[in-house]
């Protein structure tokens, strides 16, 4: 198996929450009519290493490998990557499950969820979509057509380091490259007025002036972005989850639900929201072992 290396502890934590999230959520809807999908729209290999605080490497399953094990089983899996050999590795692990069962897309991750979204019927259909982005890869225009689907549960590993990289300290230094891919991401130019100001500056050499400097941080941008989710899903976004817990924060994870039905809000609420009280608790992510480990609904 071709291992995907990328990660840290941090790892841990978002697959052990999507995993216990998938296990709580195809039972909850095992006896419902619908239909059962799961989307990884950056699936890697099935497998990954993760450099731990001593420096040693631990190999766990990724989140395809994750949501195959599920049980009661998702009744179609989508896997995503535009990698070859991460889709090779997909798809050794798709042929190993029934006929139909699992597709892989080698493919654009914002090109393949399209045409997935556009091709599924969402009134007899119901899922969960993992988005793990390489970066800022996710367009808006992306989750806007999830949210219209009123039928997926979400959880997104926003990158809050790119942003914050690209979002320069200087306005004047955020070219028209580093621009449109902010404008992407976050699917608005209001970004330039949330995390910018005119401030004063005087030196020995120059005259006062006005500069536009970056006044926002990490956890401004977090809050804008969560604002901005709970622009387009009508059910509920999670309060961010900053990642890692130690040091300077590199992703903040949401739960984003599109489906606003009182039903639909309820099972998800109630699902994520104990899960981020384990987190809280610091009962998820400790170890390699309870990030795969677990088989039980809440473990």
């Amino acid at each position: 198996m071709t291992k995907h290396a990328f990660g840290g502890p941090w790892t841990f934590v978002k697959l052990e929450l999507l995993k216990r999230y998938l296990n709580f959520y195809t039972t909850a809807l095992q006896r419902q009519p619908f239909k059962r999908v799961y989307i990884d729209a950056f699936a890697g290999t099935g497998e990954c290493e993760i450099k731990l605080p001593d420096g040693s490497v631990s190999t766990i399953e990724g989140s395809a490998k994750i949501a195959l094990e599920v049980t009661p089983a998702f009744d179609h899996v989508h896997l995503i990557d535009l990698k070859a050999k991460h889709a090779a590795a997909l798809q050794v692990l798709a042929n190993a499950e029934d006929a139909g069962r699992v597709t892989v897309h080698r493919q654009d991750a914002n090109a393949a969820l399209q045409s997935i979204l556009s091709r599924t019927n969402w009134q007899s259909t119901r899922g969960v979509l993992f988005l793990d982005p390489y970066g800022m890869h996710v367009q808006w225009s992306t989750l806007e057509s999830i949210a219209r689907t009123k039928a997926l549960d979400v959880w997104y590993l926003f990158p809050l380091s790119a942003v914050y990289r690209q979002a320069a300290k200087d306005m004047n230094k955020v070219d028209e490259a580093k621009a449109a891919a902010l404008d992407s991401v976050l699917g608005t130019t209001q970004w330039r007025e949330e995390f910018y100001a005119d401030t004063k500056q005087e030196s020995m050499l120059d005259d006062s002036g006005s500069r536009h400097k970056r006044t926002a941080g990490t956890a401004d941008i977090a809050s804008f972005v969560h604002a901005r989710l709970g622009s387009i899903f009508k059910g509920w976004v999670s309060e961010p989850v900053l990642l890692p817990e130690n040091g300077p924060p590199m992703f903040a994870l949401f739960f984003a639900v599109a489906n606003p039905s009182e039903t639909a809000v309820n099972l998800s609420n109630k699902g994520a929201q104990y899960l981020f009280g384990m987190h809280k608790a610091k009962k998820i992510g400790r170890t390699a072992e309870s990030a795969i480990g677990q088989d039980s609904l809440f473990g």
